[in-house]
């Protein structure tokens, strides 16, 4: 894996009936050593998605975020695009933070990204999208990869329009993407979910009429 580099891909749940499937499907796994690094984690998750009042970040393709993870607090910068397999491939650059505020500092030791972030005012900024769920995860040995696989299940708000957040989330480890495809697949067979290239950051941007 490259440093820095998030490769993961989101898939829709079309009916609220799958959901138990799903979280039985993760509690299976949790029960077993075989397949599974770890147990199944909750995490609650609350995010504000800040820009500037000119739109820096989405005008540079990024997005900056603050996260409380229970009872952590995470900065994290991002920048990428989804590809034609709806794999998504990201610089991801987190900072674990001690406030909620705004502050883009903590990315200086990063050289490539500071270079473009260094001039915004962190005074300047304004939160933009708002996302509130709880993941279920567990990261699973698969053919010769790890793989986190999260249930997610909240919502996102954008100028206080809100929206469901119900999906499934695949992130790659370690190993390969025809790994991360393969589980794709796997899970495609066992539910009824789709592949979606729509970030919970975008469906934000679109409530609140930003993209």
């Amino acid at each position: 894996m490259i440093k820095n580099r998030e490769i993961e891909i989101k898939l829709q749940i079309n009916n609220p009936c799958e959901i138990d499937k799903i979280r039985q499907y993760l509690a299976k796994l949790s029960n077993t050593d075989k397949g599974t690094i770890n147990k199944t984690e909750k995490i609650e998750m609350k995010a504000v998605y800040y820009d500037t009042e000119s739109g820096f970040f989405r005008q540079h393709k990024m997005a900056y975020r603050i996260r409380q993870e229970n009872k952590s607090i995470v900065a994290t910068y991002k920048s990428g695009k989804v590809n034609k397999n709806g794999v998504f491939e990201r610089i991801e650059v987190n900072r674990i933070v001690k406030t909620l505020n705004p502050d883009l500092s903590v990315f200086a030791d990063e050289e490539n990204i500071w270079e473009i972030l260094k001039n915004v005012d962190n005074s300047r900024f304004e939160a933009i999208v708002i996302t509130d769920f709880m993941r279920e995860c567990i990261v699973l040995s698969w053919k010769n990869s790890q793989i986190e696989m999260a249930l997610d299940l909240g919502k996102v708000t954008g100028k206080n329009k809100n929206l469901p957040i119900c999906e499934v989330e695949l992130e790659l480890k370690s190993g390969s993407k025809e790994d991360l495809l393969s589980l794709k697949d796997e899970l495609i067979r066992k539910f009824n979910i789709e592949p979606s290239s729509v970030s919970k950051y975008h469906q934000g941007l679109i409530l609140a009429g930003l993209a």
